[in-house]
């Protein structure tokens, strides 16, 4: 009798030169397993469908927001997004990180905020070649080595050059320090209306928004990162009691975090395990920015 094939989730570095704009590549295989899960709040990502059906979709959305395509761009996201597939399907993403939005899109972030749209839109026949040759290829290595070579040969020919201001203002969002927008503003170095101006543009969303997910994020990543202690104990000092967090779950994951934690949740919870062991962080939202220096941007 053949043997059960299980789902298996697996996480590779880029070039260190392409590491200042992408967290890491991975790839989703589904065995015999259907996979119905709930993606958390994240930066943008670009998802290429080797074999099967894959379907992505905002919870909560007032339009019909599934995406079906093979190579598809899906921008930054501020509530949780079902992701569906067959049985025997396979996947290779590109997680992105700001910069990365920024130098290979040169598109405000917030066109494309809790949304997804074909890749082939942004980047013409590029995006069907790509798509192929990740099908020809034999094995990760290969694959890998076809992205680094991709990304990296687009970001000579035709990157948009980074503002300063975006790692400086991405430093300040992970700092876990910054809790309103005008201390926001004043980490930064701006006034509060020109961060009005930019968070949309790099990050696809207004401030005080932003905050509030970064928030989210870090204490969902406390939550899932200790499951010995109780709820209140897990929660950082930014939400007031038990009731805040769990109202704010609601708003960004679509349901309470018992019900939540309860599913079974295979593919997050594997995803989870497997970008820490490589990345050291569960969740794509909670990844430092680069140096400048490491980036090629000047101090400004």
């Amino acid at each position: 009798m053949p043997q059960p094939k299980h789902l298996s989730v697996r996480f590779f570095l880029p070039a260190p030169g392409l590491r200042p704009y992408v967290t890491s590549y991975y790839a989703l295989e589904t065995g015999d397993t259907r996979i119905d899960d709930h993606l958390h709040p994240e930066w943008a990502n670009i998802r290429f469908a080797l074999s099967g059906r894959w379907t992505w979709s905002m919870e909560d959305s007032a339009t019909d927001s599934e995406v079906t395509g093979d190579a598809t761009l899906f921008g930054p996201t501020s509530r949780a997004a079902r992701i569906t597939a067959s049985s025997g399907a396979k996947l290779w993403g590109i997680g992105l990180l700001p910069l990365g939005w920024a130098c290979l899109f040169g598109r405000p972030a917030s066109d494309y905020a809790n949304l997804g749209a074909p890749l082939d839109k942004l980047w013409g026949e590029a995006a069907s070649a790509l798509l192929a040759g990740l099908r020809a290829d034999d094995g990760d290595a290969a694959r890998v080595a076809r992205l680094d070579a991709f990304l990296q040969a687009r970001l000579r020919a035709g990157a948009i050059p980074a503002d300063p201001i975006l790692l400086r203002m991405h430093a300040a969002l992970m700092s876990g320090d910054i809790a309103t927008v005008a201390s926001f503003a004043r980490e930064v170095g701006v006034s509060q209306r020109t961060l009005e101006r930019l968070c949309p543009r790099f990050f696809g969303f207004a401030p005080k928004p932003l905050l509030r997910r970064q928030r989210f994020l870090r204490a969902l990543d406390a939550v899932q990162n200790n499951p010995g202690r109780t709820l209140i104990e897990r929660l950082d000092a930014d939400y007031f009691d038990q009731a805040h967090f769990v109202r704010e779950f609601h708003a960004f994951m679509g349901s309470a975090p018992t019900a939540y934690f309860a599913q079974p949740r295979e593919l997050m919870r594997l995803a989870a395990e497997e970008r820490r062991k490589l990345l050291g962080e569960a969740l794509q939202g909670l990844h430092a920015p680069p140096d400048g220096r490491d980036a090629g941007i000047k101090p400004g």
